[in-house]
C-alpha cells in the first residue's frame, strides 16, 4: 500500500446513549430524535467517504506541476 493511501474505517453504529450523551454536551437545545440524528450521521459519513475517496483518486497538486 502506498504511503499516501488513506485508509477509511467503516462508519460506527451509534447507540441512542451515544447520541444522547453527545447532544447533552452541546450548549442549548437541539430538537432532533436519535433516529433522525443517526440518518444525518450516515449521510454525512457517506459524503465524507466520497470526498476522501475522490481526493485519494485525484493526483496531488505537486505531481501535476512536475509531470
Amino acid at each position: 500500500m502506498p504511503a499516501d493511501t488513506v485508509v477509511l474505517p467503516q462508519a460506527l453504529e451509534l447507540s441512542d446513549e451515544d447520541i444522547l450523551d453527545a447532544l447533552a454536551q452541546v450548549p442549548g437545545y437541539i430538537d432532533i430524535s436519535t433516529e433522525d440524528f443517526r440518518v444525518v450521521y450516515h449521510l454525512a459519513w457517506q459524503h465524507a467517504l466520497a470526498r476522501l475517496t475522490a481526493a485519494q483518486d485525484s493526483p496531488a497538486p505537486d505531481s501535476e506541476a512536475q509531470a
